[in-house]
């Protein structure tokens, strides 16, 4: 079976691997040809009598099929990822990680829709003056504006008309509130279409209905809808091996359709544009009182420099001229690119080289599509007296240096004049938590309040997240960039998806009698179907006077002493301006310190008020409970007046080394500079310090920081004194803070092991799935392995490997196994020399016969395997012969594949007695360095540790064994005078010797 085949059934397009290359190099050679291109005329043009039909009110109704329903895979072409290309190497430099502090609104009210055993169920639904009107793969409802059911679920076909004998689902419902209808499409393929029902008038129940047929040619994939004056607009995904020269953007002649007359339509391509697989561009979909003028109607699609043929992530435009006179002379053409210079924050769109399999699930279900390549459904346009905006969004990854976390890039551009140019007034990442958040939908209300929702899913098994659907947002005038309200729910899932397919979409709409409620309707799970649940709610002011305390901006948690003043953040929820606020604090629910705040607060803006009174917080070490609310008089909403903050009284020095940040393993290393991050974790900033790094159990290096690290900042330094890696062998770095005086040791130092080896090799592909995704030995448990250039650095991952027992088992599993041609092969590097041999392959090309299952394996170690800490390498991928690259040789780059390195320790139970009969000798020729030195036959790791007399831990770190035993070095130093604790040995046992620190 070929790759494409596996990941993606029921696909007209099948590329066996030995095209692949071929095909990519063809792709990027007619991918330099069409950047010449900037403006294309339509390639398709064609017209459709409408079908009058009656009012649903009247009809039988055809209840949706009760059978399960799984729709294809969004079509995807080659893979045009190209493995370790692409900014950011590590995080968004938009990333918003935590949530908004101003308090969000609850839900209004909200409503189970469609129960469906499609998978998924595509839900979709638009508000209008007195319905909601919900679709789903192959079915429909409509409800009042309380919703309250008013045509119960009903197959699409009940429509009737050009819909009568097309079931394939994946719809769209738009209300047109400058024509007052409904719009309910989807696509058909007898022959390949798009269907279009548009309401007669505003009521969908009783004014029947003009149904179209709109013949495409190819099949219209993921069919998305957007209102613009001169035009319904369609983008699709479709023809993904040349989008540049087949029609992609669709445009139908909406003044014909509103009064059911034959109307033509136009199909255009994407001139310019560059793609991954599956995409999905957006039209601008308008929204309110006043329509854009007619032509210049934007399409926009994000580019990521991950791909081929795309050197910076940017934004990419292009505007569509309508000519319905002569639609021979209509054009679409490149107009916009906005890029960092213009900013645009780089992005990392692609999860898994392109695959729907991304998200992690709680327990045992199947990881999840993100929906990559996709800009969410809908867009949201709408002109105001200055200006004319548009707010849109996609996934991506926030950190690709780790495993995958996804987050909502959202943007609002704005648009001085019509047809002027577009900007980025503002962009932000919203991933506040450990939490994947991904399927946004986003909405722009009549003041410019931006609300967000979106589905959030976490696999923490102590706190796990099925699927659920909430929501954020920002008012107009709050700071740039950020989502500045607090995250609310609209519905927890209490089930996990069954299937890795999820959405595909959502959909947020705005109520179009007040301009302010949000519709939003998306897909979660319960314990016998995929369910859509509508939540409503608004970020609009719902009270004249409201206004309440969201922040305590100081003091923070620092070294404190007792008269601290006390700032807060005062939000105006109201529609009134607001002025002589009282306002109060109290500490740990003490009596209250009132005073009046003189200024003027506008509606929905915030203020700072500093207390003239100030507070003792002058306990060292204590944590202070701070509240503080207004007391406003007739406020209409007290709930939101109050906000509470803990802030602790932090002993003045705790500074500690967070991350290592180089060297690094690699090939051919020499002399290397040391870079770490260190973060003061105390109340008072530091400078001048010392700080010291230690190479295996060589002499420690210390220097001096003389810059400073103020509070809660992290601070990169390199040492002047680089290290000799030049040897091929794995070294231990262990890097420590010195600070007389720190009160807590445990968080001084960090260690990484890293290696100078033979060779790595990157390059190999495993976008498809190949390689080893899944990997278990003993403690190592390595699951949901990212796909990035081929080879993976896991070394600072270790298990124990007991001499004495010799037999092990490994586990791996796979995405992609093909007829025997899945293998994979493990080396440990018994003689240390970064070399992985012929005679120390333990597992020799074993079979993974199917996918997606873990598999277990024996391998045996020699009697006489070294103890000791030990490189071990893992190989696997698609050995078919046809390909590059040789599966036992360790160094070959694999066409298909990956290469995994780890650490194990070799250890022999039955000689850990030897410890007992070691000798530990401690010597200091000033009271304050001391040499330490442990004589023993024992051979493996172990690990020295310092308590002072009340058990405090001041010193942890492990030790290899050289010509001379077990030998350290101890820089007592910092400490106060007294008796301490030095104790060298295993978990079990140990040697333990009392040191007098002068």
């Amino acid at each position: 079976m070929s790759k494409f085949i596996f990941h993606f059934i029921k696909v007209p397009y099948m590329y066996q691997k030995n095209t692949l290359l071929l095909l990519l190099v063809l792709l990027s050679f007619f991918s330099g040809i069409s950047q010449e291109l900037e403006r294309a005329k339509p390639i398709l043009i064609g017209s459709s009598r409408s079908i009058h039909t009656e009012a649903v009110s009247g009809k039988v109704l055809r209840p949706p099929g009760g059978e399960f329903k799984i729709y294809n895979p969004k079509r995807r072409s080659a893979n045009r990822v190209v493995p370790g290309k692409g900014f950011p190497k590590a995080m968004d430099a938009a990333w918003q990680k935590k949530k908004g502090e101003t308090p969000s609104k609850a839900p209004l009210f909200s409503f189970d829709a469609a129960t469906s055993g499609s998978t998924p169920t595509d839900p979709t639904g638009a508000v209008g003056p007195n319905h909601y009107v919900n679709a789903w793969n192959f079915g429909f409802a409509i409800y009042d504006k309380t919703g309250e059911r008013l045509l119960p679920p009903a197959d699409l076909r009940t429509i009737g008309g050009t819909f009568e004998d097309q079931d394939l689902g994946d719809p769209i419902v738009l209300y047109d509130s400058f024509a007052d209808r409904f719009l309910i499409t989807q696509f058909s393929d007898s022959p390949n279409g798009l269907l279009v029902a548009i309401s007669k008038g505003p009521d969908p129940v009783n004014d029947g209905w003009y149904t179209y047929r709109f013949d495409t040619g190819s099949f219209p994939d993921y069919p998305k809808f957007f209102v613009w004056s001169d035009g319904y607009y369609v983008t699709t995904n479709q023809d993904q091996d040349d989008p540049e020269i087949t029609e992609v953007v669709y445009v139908l002649e909406r003044d014909k359709m509103l009064l059911g007359e034959e109307a033509r339509h136009i199909g255009l391509p994407l001139p310019g544009v560059n793609i991954n697989s599956f995409y999905s561009p957006a039209g601008f979909n308008a929204i309110g009182d006043e329509p854009p003028p007619k032509g210049n109607a934007p399409i926009i699609y994000f580019q990521d420099d991950a791909w081929m043929g795309v050197n910076q992530d940017h934004l990419k435009m292009w505007t569509v001229n309508v000519d319905w006179d002569n639609p021979a002379n209509s054009t679409i053409e490149e107009s916009q690119e906005l890029g960092p210079s213009e900013g645009v924050t780089p992005f990392h769109s692609t999860f898994d080289g392109g695959s729907f399999r991304n998200l992690s699930q709680p327990g045992d279900a199947p990881d999840v599509d993100a929906l990559q390549g996709a800009v969410m459904y809908p867009t949201c346009y709408r002109r105001f007296p200055d200006h004319n905006s548009v707010v849109f969004n996609f996934v991506v990854d926030v950190d690709p240096s780790v495993l995958e976390h996804a987050g909502i890039r959202w943007y609002e551009l704005r648009q001085d004049t019509d047809g002027g140019p577009w900007s980025v007034y503002q962009e932000g990442t919203y991933a506040p938590d450990g939490s994947d958040r991904w399927c946004g939908s986003i909405g722009m209300d009549k003041n410019g309040n931006i609300s967000l929702a979106y589905t959030v899913l976490n696999d923490n098994e102590e706190d796990p997240v099925y699927p659920s659907l909430r929501y954020t947002g920002r008012y107009a005038n709050d700071p740039l960039n950020m989502m500045t309200l607090n995250e609310e729910s609209i519905v927890e899932s209490d089930f996990p998806d069954p299937s890795n397919r999820y959405g595909d979409y959502s959909h947020m709409s705005v109520d179009p009698v007040d301009e302010e409620t949000f519709w939003f309707i998306g897909e979660y799970f319960g314990s016998a179907a995929r369910l859509n649940k509508v939540g409503v709610f608004k970020i609009a002011p719902e009270f004249n006077n409201d206004v309440g305390v969201v922040d305590i901006v100081s003091p923070i948690s620092s070294t404190l002493g007792n008269q601290e003043e006390i700032t807060v953040k005062i939000r105006n929820f109201g529609k009134l301006p607001q002025s002589n606020i009282p306002v109060e604090f109290s500490i740990d629910g003490g009596a209250p310190v009132r005073e009046i705040f003189e200024g003027t607060i506008p509606s929905t803006g915030m203020a700072e008020y500093t207390f003239s009174a100030t507070a003792n917080l002058g306990e060292l070490g204590r944590t202070y409970t701070i509240t503080a609310q207004t007391n406003l008089p007739g406020d209409e909403n007290p709930e939101n007046d109050s906000f509470s903050e803990e802030i602790t009284n932090l002993r003045a020095k705790d500074i500690g080394i967070t991350v290592i940040q180089s060297p690094d393993t690699g090939e051919n290393l020499g002399v290397e500079e040391v870079t770490v991050t260190i973060e003061n974790f105390g109340g008072e900033p530091q400078s001048n310090f010392p700080v010291s790094y230690q190479l295996d159990n060589g002499p420690p290096v210390t220097e001096t920081v003389t810059g400073t690290v103020s509070l809660n900042e992290e601070f990169a330094y390199t040492f002047s004194q680089p290290v000799d890696l030049s040897e091929p062998r794995k070294y231990n770095l262990k890097v420590e803070t010195l600070l007389a005086g720190d009160v807590d040791r445990s968080n001084d130092a960090k260690e990484k092991i890293v290696a100078n080896l033979n060779c790595i090799p990157t390059g190999s592909d495993c976008s498809f799935g190949d390689g080893i995704t899944d990997f278990y030995l003993q403690d190592i448990v390595n699951e949901n392995i990212y796909c990035t250039d081929g080879y993976y650095d896991f070394i600072g991952l270790s298990t124990k490997l007991d001499r004495s027992k010799r037999t092990f088992v490994v586990g791996v599993a796979t995405h992609f196994a093909s007829s025997n041609n899945s293998r994979f092969s493990l080396w440990i590097d018994f003689n240390d020399n970064a070399y992985f041999e012929p005679d120390e392959l333990l597992i020799n090309s074993q079979v993974i016969p199917t996918s997606r299952r873990v598999y277990a394996y024996e391998f045996t170690i020699p009697a006489d395997a070294p103890l000791g800490e030990h490189l071990m390498r893992v190989r696997g991928g698609d050995t078919n012969p046809e390909y590059d690259g040789e599966l036992n040789d360790p160094c070959s780059v694999m066409e298909f594949g990956t290469t995994q390195d780890y650490t194990v320790q070799i250890v022999n139970s039955i000689g850990d007695s030897a410890l007992k009969d070691g000798d530990l000798n401690v010597s200091t020729t000033d009271g304050k360095n001391f040499d330490v030195n442990f004589t023993t036959s024992y051979q493996s790791s172990v690990w020295i540790t310092v308590h002072d007399m009340l058990g405090q831990k001041l010193v942890e770190n492990k030790l290899e064994k050289g010509f001379k035993g077990y030998e350290y070095s101890l820089n007592m130093s910092y400490v106060a005078r007294g008796v301490y604790l030095v104790r060298v040995g295993t978990m079990d046992e140990g040697r333990v010797k009392r040191i007098i620190v002068r």
